[in-house]
């Protein structure tokens, strides 16, 4: 494992951008009544980030989404503007979800999935946190803008976001500074999880590859050996 732990190796990597949190609400979204916790407003301040996430932040299904391997949605902010002029979408900040929106740092570009590993630690504001998968949208993020594909096309062009979980809790403000503190050698980027799991479900090679990776999700894993089970059955 390369690692940077040091304080003074540590690689500054982004700034945080904004900071939200939600609570469980009822909308009417895309003419249905959807219960969800997507809406978060911005919080001026540090916020205490502790193993299953933010102060004040919740969510309304427990079964899918929350718990200590999801304990804060990540998203880069570059990919709004991508949004607008690949796809023709306009969403506003916080529009994807997330708890925290990052930018990047000195004129450097943000850290996104096709650059951020799983298993890498970070040093996020007062909090140490590690990624730990990408984020797979559900309908409500579709319901939500009135975009009946967007699931797919977040799949597609990979501007997923991703998790982490809470290795040491602290608090988290905007304008913090996020350090890339240890990456693991070898990891798959979170992209690279993502196109496996959720686009490419036929690339058995791949679903191996991520099976012999360190820290994937046990939900994760019991999905690809299946596919992995299910192809040598065949």
């Amino acid at each position: 494992m390369a690692c940077m732990a040091n304080p003074s190796t540590a690689l500054l990597v982004a700034t945080v951008a904004a900071v939200r949190v939600g609570g469980v609400q009822t909308h009417q979204w895309n003419g249905r009544e959807v219960l969800s916790a997507g809406c978060k407003d911005e919080v001026v301040g540090p916020v205490q980030l502790g193993r299953l996430g933010l102060v004040g932040d919740a969510q309304a299904d427990r079964k899918n989404h929350g718990g200590p391997d999801k304990a804060l949605l990540l998203y880069a902010g570059h990919h709004y503007p991508s949004w607008l002029a690949d796809q023709g979408l306009l969403f506003p900040p916080g529009a994807f979800f997330e708890n925290v929106t990052l930018t990047g740092f000195g004129g450097l570009a943000c850290p996104d999935e096709t650059t951020v590993a799983l298993g890498e630690i970070w040093r996020l504001g007062g909090a140490i946190v590690q990624v730990s998968q990408p984020r797979s949208p559900c309908y409500k993020l579709a319901s939500r803008w009135g975009v009946p594909d967007l699931v797919q096309r977040v799949q597609h062009t990979g501007w997923s976001g991703w998790y982490v979980r809470v290795l040491a809790p602290g608090a988290v403000a905007k304008g913090d500074l996020v350090e890339l503190l240890e990456r693991p050698v070898g990891a798959p980027t979170v992209g690279e999880v993502a196109r496996i799991v959720n686009v490419d479900k036929h690339d058995v090679e791949g679903a191996r590859r991520l099976l012999a990776a360190p820290g994937l999700p046990e939900r994760l894993r019991n999905r690809l050996l299946a596919r992995v089970g299910a192809a040598e059955g065949d």
